[in-house]
């Protein structure tokens, strides 16, 4: 009886430990709330702009040290507060991520978007015509990337709760595809991929060596600091400390190596260490 009860007890209060950690993972998470891209790059597609809002949320979201709020939500918000356009009013930025429980705001403006021809692309078909195998090359013509795009974006990334511009920015995307819609969706996520960037740049990831067992080294920094599953770290060594006007302003930092995530948790990773040696206690940080 004791036993079934002691059991019991130990499976109801591990319920309640992993349920309270799961709820402070998503609680510690800042949510931001992505405001819809206007077009002004002439582009006659006015889809262009949801392309690349929708590939700012996708990448805002998979990078795991944020929460998006949802576009249903977003959208109805500003529908409630008569901000159709909000792109043209920054003031109000703030104000509208408040209002959406949000703890920062992306703003912008589609400025540019080009699809031409891939200049550096020669097809299959021209170059298995060249050694008479035109039939095969005109099969691999469908993979070739025949067409390239380029994007810009001008965006503003604000605080809510004190109306800071944390980011004003241009932010650019150019990738190539098979087809024109391929070319601009591959362009669109080079260019959010871009602005994770800059965003980890005012809050950058840095971290250290906790453990080393064997081929597994752990840090102690996880996903709810942004870190995803297949990142490469660089690992750096501190020396001597950098000192001006009789006050240490820095830490010499020399590269010593470089690791791979390989499984996230929300405080802590495991990776595997790729190139260099390295010792526990040493900085991690992105490239």
């Amino acid at each position: 009886m004791f036993g079934r009860l002691f059991k019991k007890f130990f499976l109801a209060t591990l319920a309640a430990v992993i349920f309270c950690s799961l709820n402070f993972c998503e609680a510690a998470k800042k949510t931001i709330a992505v405001m819809p891209l206007q077009n002004v790059s002439g582009y006659s597609d006015q889809r262009v702009a949801e392309i690349m809002t929708e590939q700012l949320i996708v990448a805002i979201h998979s990078s795991g040290g944020y929460t998006v709020v949802e576009r249903a939500q977003m959208g109805t918000v500003m529908r409630e507060q008569g901000f159709q356009n909000i792109a043209s009013d920054p003031n109000k930025v703030a104000e509208m991520g408040k209002l959406s429980g949000a703890d920062y705001s992306l703003v912008g403006k589609l400025t540019m978007a080009i699809i031409g021809d891939n200049p550096t692309a020669k097809t299959a078909s021209t170059i298995g015509n060249m050694f008479g195998l035109g039939q095969i090359g005109q099969m691999a013509d469908g993979f070739v990337k025949k067409f390239k795009s380029r994007v810009q974006m001008e965006i503003r990334f604000v605080d809510n709760t004190t109306g800071e511009i944390i980011i004003a920015k241009t932010i650019e995307g150019t990738k190539t595809g098979t087809t024109q819609l391929e070319a601009l969706n591959e362009a669109c996520q080079d260019a959010a991929e871009n602005f994770l960037k800059e965003l980890d740049s005012v809050n950058p990831f840095r971290a250290r060596i906790a453990e080393i067992s064997g081929e597994d080294v752990y840090i102690d920094r996880g996903s709810l600091d942004g870190l995803r599953k297949g990142e490469t770290l660089v690992v750096a060594r501190e020396g001597a400390p950098i000192v001006v006007n009789g006050k240490v302003v820095a830490v010499k930092q020399t590269v010593v190596g470089k690791i791979k995530v390989t499984e996230v948790n929300s405080d802590y990773a495991v990776c595997k260490k790729e190139s260099g040696e390295i010792h526990k206690g040493d900085v991690v940080k992105r490239s």
